[in-house]
């Protein structure tokens, strides 16, 4: 047997220590990356030439396409081009630092190449007379240095808790405390002594549950997409060397782009959704339909 099936944890390990303050495999991963963006957008603003050639083209690609796809959210008109003017910094920052987040696992070296951990060959009785190569019954006993930043649910927690609580500031911001706490706290339902006020007054109150629910959502979906892609990749090519990285390598691409392209998508809708109140309801089917045409023409116009 040339190698065995990688030692897989969901837990990212301790590389060294800067005093007190431990440095984790997917903590390196993260300053990677944020090397990586940082040299990107030095290069690519640099020169800032009339007619963009090159990088600086590409950037800007990257900009106008976050930015039309904000837009198509919330709205072509003027309202909704300030609203994606707020929305757009953060929108985009998530989806660009996801999307190469996720895609340093494809990188030669990412999971593969590490420190020997010495505790597993103790407990094997083992010894190491490759070298820096392991094979055989020792060739999973490694740490790897660098890991993709999302696979470690500390960073995605982080960056769900942000996106949960900037919705909310953007809420109180748009709307005003009374109007924003009104959409979980409806009291005003509950003065029409009937069972669709209380019906009314219970979903704001399971509305705050949702919010909650969505630091876990936003959160475990990623981790959960991106881990199982760096363990397919690995079992896969321990099961068919060379062949796997050619199947599977452009299938994780794709999974690297729609799990960022989610992420930044659902942190749009969610700040959306907070600059929304509940508005005058229309008193009938008629003027339910005059208010849709009314805007409709608004918006052709």
């Amino acid at each position: 047997m040339f190698w065995k099936l990688p030692d897989i944890k969901l837990a990212p390990d301790v590389i060294f220590h800067i005093g007190a303050f431990p440095v984790t495999n997917t903590l390196l991963g993260t300053w990677m990356v944020i090397l990586i963006l940082a040299a990107l957008f030095f290069f690519g603003t640099r020169r800032r030439d009339l007619i963009p050639s090159g990088l600086q083209n590409f950037m800007e690609w990257i900009v106008e396409f976050l930015l039309g796809l904000v837009e198509n959210v919330t709205g072509k008109d003027e309202q909704g081009k300030r609203k994606a003017k707020t929305f757009f910094p953060l929108v985009a920052t998530l989806f660009i630092f996801i999307l190469l987040a996720n895609l340093i696992d494809v990188f030669p070296g990412v999971d593969t190449v590490g420190a020997i951990n010495t505790a597993v060959l103790a407990q094997m009785h083992a010894t190491n007379p490759y070298g820096p190569f392991l094979f055989g019954n020792i060739s999973n006993a490694i740490i790897p240095w660098i890991r993709p930043a999302t696979t470690d649910l500390n960073l995605n927690f982080a960056m769900s808790l942000i996106v949960v609580i900037t919705s909310q500031v953007v809420g109180f911001s748009t709307l005003g405390p009374a109007e924003h706490l009104s959409k979980y706290f409806n009291f005003r339902s509950l003065f029409k002594f009937n069972f669709g006020g209380f019906i009314e007054f219970f979903v704001g109150l399971l509305d705050i549950i949702s919010e909650i629910a969505r630091v876990l959502s936003l959160a475990f979906r990623l981790f959960g997409n991106i881990f199982a892609g760096s363990v397919v990749l690995a079992v896969f090519a321990f099961l068919l060397p060379f062949l796997a990285d050619v199947i599977f390598i452009p299938f994780e691409i794709f999974v690297a782009f729609v799990q960022a392209l989610i992420f930044s998508l659902l942190t749009l809708i969610f700040l959306q959704l907070a600059t929304i109140g509940h508005g005058p309801e229309p008193e009938s089917e008629q003027e339910a339909r005059a208010e849709f045409r009314e805007k409709h023409v608004a918006a052709a116009h």
